[in-house]
């Protein structure tokens, strides 16, 4: 466990620099650490403010993490999580025995275990909630779940329990935050939350049987972007798309993601600096048999009028725009001045008769969405597109 370092010295001294590449395909948080030259500096890109996050070090090898509470690492003014541990800078990963403390209380510890030389955890791992409620226990072995484990919610209430016996993981009991109780002794219908998708499936005796779904979590129509199937608690094969697999499952009963402690290792910076404003979790409008239902929906409500209306001569596109409300509704529909009012006016009569659509969310709460929708008319015919435009976060 490293010593907290209470006078600092000058920056290049005291602290590690760290240089993060931020690939314009990922968030900050998916920022990884790399060390240059001893000395610690924050790149991000143009549009990002520059950031310095303080690693308070002694010796070679010991150091003082700032995180906040989902463990990206942060300004040491307003982190929420200190972690007292040995690491390897040049193999950036921790060796040794480890403690999180709550910022605010170090009496309070949130996290303890060891890791092993080569940075594997092993041996009991403990973690509590920052209001001090356990939240898991168990032991690892070489990096893996070994024996029996306990989880819990953030109230108190029982969450898991699940056991590993040479690598093999059996489901034992599981709870909904409500305490209803959904696995009962390796049976009932399990989930297995990844954040941004989820495996459901039966479980019997605490293994998968039958067929299993990997669905989108934010996917109101539970469309499956991935299937495996198992007989007797055996996997046999599995599809993604087009594809095929037979090799082994794709499906971690227990995430490491429900352990917030195990992002501490992958040393990520947090998406949002210190006293910053978090960004809104976005979801856009749907339907709830699917967009090309709605699709479908669009082209019956309008292809009655489009048949009465005599198109030969006509080459021009119409553009209508509009919102879907917080219930879902398309509402506020006009079009953009064309030669065709008429005929647009006539389009907007027909697309306020459309069913509702599962409305746009923010952080889960219903929030009004613009859309628009464009008719082209040519040669006779004609052809629709919409869009459902981006919400500012």
């Amino acid at each position: 466990m490293c010593i907290r370092r209470d006078n600092l010295l000058s920056i290049c001294l005291a602290n590690i620099i760290i240089f993060a590449t931020h690939n314009l395909n990922l968030t900050l948080k998916q920022t990884l650490l790399c060390l240059l030259f001893g000395a610690f500096t924050f790149v991000a890109t143009a549009q990002t403010p520059q950031r310095q996050i303080r690693f308070h070090t002694i010796g070679n090898d010991s150091i003082n993490l700032p995180f906040n509470s989902e463990y990206y690492l942060i300004e040491d003014s307003c982190a929420q999580i200190t972690r007292y541990c040995h690491f390897k800078f040049a193999d950036k990963k921790f060796f040794g025995k480890f403690k999180d403390v709550s910022t605010a209380d170090p009496k309070l510890i949130l996290a303890e275990g060891s890791y092993t030389d080569d940075g594997l955890k092993n041996g009991l791992f403990t973690t509590h909630y920052l209001n001090g409620n356990l939240q898991a226990s168990g032991n690892f072995k070489n990096d893996k779940y070994d024996g029996k484990w306990q989880l819990f919610y953030e109230s108190g209430k029982p969450e898991l329990t699940f056991e590993v016996t040479n690598g093999d993981c059996s489901i034992i009991d599981a709870w909904k935050p409500d305490g209803a109780k959904i696995i009962d002794n390796g049976n009932g219908i399990y989930t297995d939350d990844l954040g941004s998708f989820y495996w459901k499936g039966k479980l019997v005796n605490g293994k998968p049987e039958g067929t299993w779904k990997l669905i989108r979590t934010d996917d109101i129509t539970n469309t499956p972007i991935s299937k495996e199937y198992f007989k007797k608690g055996k996997f046999h094969d599995g599809e993604r798309g087009i594809y095929d697999y037979t090799d082994s499952s794709h499906i971690a009963l227990v995430n490491p993601s429900k352990l917030p402690f195990v992002t501490a290792e992958k040393m990520y910076i947090s998406e949002t600096p210190c006293n910053g404003v978090r960004r809104r979790h976005i979801v856009n409008a749907q339907y709830r048999d699917g967009l090309s239902s709605f699709s479908q929906y669009i082209s019956d409500a309008v292809s009655p009028y489009f048949g009465k209306i005599d198109l030969k001569g006509i080459e021009n596109t119409i553009d209508i725009d509009g919102e879907i409300s917080e219930k879902g509704d398309l509402i506020n529909l006009k079009s953009d001045g064309t030669l065709n009012d008429d005929i647009a006016r006539g389009l907007i009569l027909k697309l306020k008769n459309l069913p509702s659509l599962h409305p746009a969310t923010a952080d889960g709460k219903p929030v009004k969405q613009k859309f628009t929708i464009s008719f082209k008319i040519f040669g006779g015919a004609y052809q629709f597109r919409y869009r459902f435009l981006p919400i500012e976060n």
